[in-house]
């Protein structure tokens, strides 16, 4: 079988039916399945199918190093999907990074990719009721009501916050208030009085990853707060890190040669952020400062 081209195809989440087991063991349908090429690169699946299973069965083809990732944890991916009725593989390899949190993505797929440690391939092939259920996937090759096989090359197990070294805000930086909950989501504190009148920013932790080039996609946790009502009308810690091309252009320069792993304070002024049309549906005016805090956790350079 000729395979798929690595593609950036999004993993779609579903409302699960039933709940998959938290660590899901092998089965006879997982290990007859058998898969070639390198960790990371589209695979070559021959599946000796059709499968008809009622659990979730995961067998461990390559296990890595380190701890195995667990809820809560997000974690970086390629998948590919073959169908375990009719033997059609869906179309490409999808690198994503998924959050194990119940909900955020296919029930199966959780299963597939808990319990394993970073370096891993599994194999998991998945009732229909934990995959796409009655509706399918067409565009995937997933009928109605067919049970699928995930290949899952678990590649990393990615930070949740900025775990750098920390760094002392330089002399006349804004008085703001920051404090962070031990999950790292950040308090911000606005003084009194008026906002620089220009762009300003500063590290927090500096991190000892990969340096941000121009056109890198950024994997951000951030908490953005209006100095005028003092109030946040933007964050990624309620929900989940956000992956970026582009923020606000005043963010965009100060992360700019930050390293990931790094913590920043930026105050950006409408210049360097909304303009003069703001932003209505934020609540953010043409003449409002906003201060943004970020962890960068990872960066995906861009393409050559």
């Amino acid at each position: 079988m000729t395979p798929p081209t690595l593609d950036a195809t999004p993993v779609p989440a579903v409302d699960p039916v039933v709940e998959a087991d938290p660590c899901a063991s092998p089965g006879p349908a997982s290990a007859s399945v058998e898969v070639s090429g390198a960790l990371g690169a589209s695979p070559v699946i021959d599946a000796d199918g059709p499968f008809d299973v009622d659990r979730v069965q995961r067998t461990v083809l390559l296990e890595g190093a380190g701890r195995p990732a667990q809820d809560g944890d997000l974690v970086e991916v390629a998948i590919t999907m073959l169908n375990a009725t009719s033997g059609d593989q869906a179309p490409g390899t999808a690198q994503a990074r998924v959050l194990l949190e119940q909900g955020a993505a296919l029930p199966g797929l959780l299963a597939a990719i808990r319990c394993t440690p970073a370096g891993s391939r599994v194999v998991a092939v998945v009732p229909s009721e934990l995959a796409y259920g009655t509706a399918g996937q067409p565009e995937l090759s997933i009928g109605p009501g067919d049970d699928v096989v995930f290949v899952v090359d678990v590649l990393a197990i990615l930070p949740l916050q900025a775990a750098g070294e920390p760094v002392a805000l330089p002399d006349g930086f804004p008085a703001l208030e920051l404090r962070f909950a031990p999950d790292g989501r950040p308090s911000v504190g606005v003084p009194d009085g008026d906002p620089p009148a220009t762009l300003v920013s500063a590290v927090l932790l500096e991190g000892a990853g990969p340096v941000v080039a121009e056109g890198d996609e950024l994997l951000l946790q951030f908490q953005a707060v209006n100095w005028r009502t003092r109030e946040v009308f933007d964050e990624t810690w309620r929900d989940a890190p956000r992956s970026v091309l582009t923020v606000l252009p005043g963010v965009d320069a100060a992360l700019l040669g930050r390293t990931v792993g790094s913590r920043v304070v930026v105050v950006v002024p409408p210049g360097d952020g909304f303009g003069s049309a703001g932003s209505p549906s934020s609540g953010v005016t043409g003449t409002d400062t906003v201060v943004y805090v970020v962890d960068i956790l990872a960066t995906t350079p861009a393409p050559a």
